[in-house]
């Protein structure tokens, strides 16, 4: 992943946060195994992220070379847009992996969360 890449992504979240009481962080791993799901889960717990004050953090996290992604949310979030929202996100963000559009994958992750925290989390 280029600079680019990152300050690309870094913008999306800065963007999509602004206005939230949300936090949004992005994993990149460089593992060749690895299962995503309970990877992004420990890291999620690992950042502290399951301290967030609005229980509405998101953990995204890329394995490249394991050709796996996931994204975990927290109790708050997940309790206003349900497993289905996950999977949707998981899904529209799929075919940008696939293409090996790293960083467009998670731009379009960030911002279909984002979206939500603005539905739900927006900042008075």
């Amino acid at each position: 992943m280029t600079r680019s890449d990152r300050a690309r992504i870094a913008r999306a979240i800065a963007a999509v946060e602004d206005g939230t009481s949300g936090r949004i962080a992005v994993r990149i791993v460089p593992d060749a195994n690895v299962d995503a799901l309970p990877r992004a889960t420990r890291e999620f717990g690992r950042t502290g992220l399951n301290r967030h004050e609005g229980g509405n953090a998101v953990l995204i996290l890329v394995a490249p070379k394991a050709r796996q992604f996931a994204v975990v949310g927290d109790r708050a979030l997940h309790e206003h847009v349900g497993d289905a929202f996950w999977n949707d996100v998981i899904e529209d963000s799929r075919p940008y992996f696939a293409r090996g559009e790293i960083a467009g994958g998670v731009v379009h992750a960030v911002e279909r969360v984002g979206a939500a925290l603005k539905a739900h989390f927006a900042c008075e």
